[in-house]
């Protein structure tokens, strides 16, 4: 009798042991996910994370790299369904932001886009948020909303990163008035004249960086 319990015994330890031997960890699938997102292997990553999000819903990093990697495969719905759970689970985040906003601007809502971004910003009232809102009502051709947002992205800033500069120099750019785009060059430049994107567009909007470039921050030329 105590032969045959032994044997059971040992029996379903070994069918245990199989058995975790025969499943991955979420550990194990994540790293291998991201390591093929990074390779570009788009269809085997998202295949990965599929996994993950399948065993456990709730998982966020898992529903945003799966969304971020059904974007890259121009799976838009699929992208979008997964990016709204992560973002239901982790609000506020800004790569997640970020991606669901992508895939709502890729799948034509621009609607839906627009109160998601401006409510946010007027809920945070943070700098990233009207940045974020800035750039991508440039993508839906929306100037003077774009406009406003960096105004005020760059008025909350009070001249300590040079970020909203730039996108205020971009979308003066875009709409050709060069030389509201130099002035907020000049004013990224007097924030941090390190950075390598002031000092490259300075370059090729024909400026030459140096200590008499730089403006003060905050107040726009002319307005």
């Amino acid at each position: 009798m105590k032969a045959r319990v032994s044997t059971f015994l040992a029996l379903l330890f070994l069918a245990a042991v199989t058995g975790c031997a025969g499943q991955r960890s979420i550990d194990q699938i994540s790293d291998s996910g991201h390591k093929l997102y990074k390779r570009g292997d788009y269809s085997a990553a998202a295949a990965e994370f599929q996994e993950i999000t399948d065993r456990y819903p709730g998982d966020w990093r898992a529903q945003y790299m799966l969304g971020v990697t059904r974007l890259e495969l121009g799976q838009i719905n699929e992208a979008r369904r997964a990016l709204e759970i992560a973002w239901t689970r982790r609000p506020g985040d800004a790569d997640v932001a970020d991606a669901l906003a992508a895939a709502m601007l890729r799948g034509g809502d621009e609607e839906t886009l627009f109160r998601f971004l401006r409510d946010r910003a007027e809920q945070t009232h943070s700098v990233n948020d009207y940045v974020r809102l800035a750039r991508f009502t440039m993508e839906m051709n929306d100037p003077d909303t774009a406009r406003r947002a960096v105004d005020t992205a760059i008025e909350l800033d009070s001249g300590m990163t040079v970020e909203p500069y730039l996108v205020a120099a971009d979308l003066a750019e875009r709409v050709g008035d060069l030389e509201h785009a130099v002035f907020r060059l000049r004013q990224a430049y007097a924030v941090d004249p390190t950075d390598r994107e002031v000092t490259n567009a300075l370059h090729r909007l024909g400026e030459v960086p140096g200590p008499t470039i730089a403006m003060p921050s905050g107040a726009s030329a002319g307005n």
